[in-house]
């Protein structure tokens, strides 16, 4: 059977000569007695994910009073940076994202 891509190429392409052509494989029908159902599992970190969402859906979008203070910092130049205490927050997100 050809396929017609006239509207793109302007030309039809034919099969190959001498090539046997693929055909569908054939469905067999559905017995009477078996029923059709559909069903979803979600996995762990599907059901993880939408915890998250909605903890964060329910959360204040900006600290205001954080960024103020934060700002004040920096212009002052006494703004300090805790790197223990951001290496501590960086392992134990990894915990809750890998349990």
């Amino acid at each position: 059977m050809p396929i017609d891509l006239r509207p793109v190429t302007g030309k039809a392409i034919e099969p190959a000569p001498g090539k046997p052509q693929a055909t569908r494989p054939s469905v067999s029908p559905r017995p009477e007695n078996q029923t059709e159902s559909d069903a979803v599992a979600l996995t762990e970190a599907a059901a993880r994910l939408k915890q998250a969402q909605a903890a964060l859906a329910s959360a204040a979008v900006v600290d205001t009073e954080l960024v103020a203070r934060v700002a004040q910092q920096l212009a002052s130049g006494t703004y300090r940076i805790d790197a223990e205490r951001i290496a501590e927050k960086i392992i134990e997100m990894e915990r809750q994202l890998n349990p």
